[in-house]
């Protein structure tokens, strides 16, 4: 049998911070590792922090682009009514 009053660690409220600062932790520590990487190629994509910058560069995009198509395919809040 399972207890129902246990509450599901992602329920408690501190945890979206938690999560947030684990999170900048792991890319801090990411970029600061590449420091000790020697890439043997050249181009863009071998420069010093090329997927923390790209990885933000597209997640926003990614967002502006969502909301465009929020604009497009939103219905009307009466559209089920009749």
């Amino acid at each position: 049998m399972s207890d129902q009053s246990k509450s599901h660690w992602l329920d408690d409220p501190a945890t979206p911070k938690r999560l947030w600062t684990v999170f900048a932790i792991v890319l801090v520590l990411l970029v600061i590792a590449e420091l000790f990487v020697t890439h043997h190629h050249k181009g863009f994509m071998f420069n010093f922090g090329f997927s923390a910058w790209f990885g933000f560069l597209l997640g926003g995009v990614s967002i502006l682009l969502s909301k465009g198509w929020k604009k497009v395919l939103k219905r009307k809040d009466t559209y089920y009514d009749e």
